[in-house]
């Protein structure tokens, strides 16, 4: 995210992050948005207008980074673990694996006016433990997140059968595919065959 000199100006950047959480026994898409600003908000965000919730929700967010190639991040986000809106979210709904999407909203420190918003970040919960403090100190919900880049690291092993490959137009490619390292294969030489 880069602007000419000319053109920039100051600036005032506030976190949101975007989770689409579930429902914990049907299932259904419950998503809740949180914030780093100082009191509830809406935004606008891919041609939808979305409640995120703020008041210190977001205790400590990791820098971003960016990297060339395909480089699964990990980041680590500290919640307020007694806020109302984070126990709505850890314990009120169902987290694993949920998609989460975090955004960066720019605004002029001067008018209070929204610059720009920028997403910077798309992955999935990859857990949520809670840290208790002792007596005085904090307890933090740490929600851990992986980068989308993480799902290229999956295999689909019922895709690799010839059952299930034969549902495809017959399709024979893994016909032999259990034997293809037990069975000898003879290249450019005549097969030794004992005689008789």
């Amino acid at each position: 995210m880069s602007w000419p000199v000319t053109t920039r100006r100051d600036q005032h950047n506030r976190v949101l992050m975007w989770v689409e959480a579930r429902e914990h026994l049907t299932g259904d898409p419950m998503p809740l948005g949180i914030w780093d600003g100082r009191d509830h908000q809406t935004f606008e965000v891919a041609g939808e207008s979305r409640a995120f919730f703020g008041a210190g929700n977001i205790q400590q967010l990791k820098a971003f980074t960016s990297e060339a190639g395909v480089v699964i991040q990990n980041y680590s986000l500290d919640l307020a673990a007694f806020s109302p809106e984070v126990r709505a979210l850890v314990r009120g709904r169902d987290v694993r694996f949920a998609p989460v999407k975090i955004y960066v909203v720019l605004f002029d420190p001067e008018t209070g006016a929204q610059l720009g918003l920028h997403r910077v970040f798309s992955g999935v919960v990859d857990g949520a433990p809670e840290e208790i403090g002792a007596a005085g100190g904090q307890a933090l919900t740490k929600l851990n997140l992986v980068s989308n880049a993480r799902l290229l690291t999956r295999t689909t092993p019922v895709l690799k059968s010839h059952a299930a490959q034969s549902k495809r137009s017959d399709d024979k490619f893994f016909q032999y595919a259990d034997v293809s390292g037990s069975v000898p294969v003879f290249w450019g030489r005549a097969r030794h065959r004992p005689s008789s």
